[in-house]
């Protein structure tokens, strides 16, 4: 059984990708899957560097979205436990993420995923850009 969790950002205009990164960054999401990887995903197709690669990983993720493609990143989450991708649409107004399968739930209710816990770590980021229209859905 098969389940999609994920919170949707629409935007007024386009946005860079690296904004949105820079934002997450400041408020303490890091970059990384692994204490020693880096997992990004460039036309839908993911990638793997050590954490040195970063550097690599901007200029791979730049080089796709400027020819009109998606992109993507894996992100720990400021709790230290959570882990989501982030993924920015070919469209340029749009930015998702998508929570990894260990994901938060309701305490009391632990078959739920906790999305607005996952909305409102999102958007303490993304509070300043021109947001249109959220969505976030959970599919069981």
């Amino acid at each position: 059984m098969s389940r999609d969790v994920a919170i949707h950002l629409e935007l007024a205009h386009d946005i860079d990708f690296m904004d949105v990164l820079d934002r997450l960054a400041r408020m303490g999401w890091e970059l990384l899957r692994e204490e020693d990887a880096i997992w990004y995903m460039t036309d839908y197709d993911w990638k793997i560097l050590p954490l040195d690669g970063l550097d690599e990983v901007k200029r791979d993720m730049r080089t796709s979205y400027e020819a009109g493609e998606a992109v993507g990143i894996t992100s720990r989450l400021p709790d230290g436990k959570t882990f989501a991708n982030v993924l920015f649409h070919e469209e340029r107004t749009s930015v998702s993420l998508l929570p990894l399968l260990d994901y938060r739930t309701i305490a009391h209710m632990p078959e739920f995923v906790d999305l607005g816990w996952y909305l409102e770590t999102f958007l303490t980021a993304c509070r300043d850009l021109p947001i249109v229209r959220t969505e976030a859905s959970d599919q069981r």
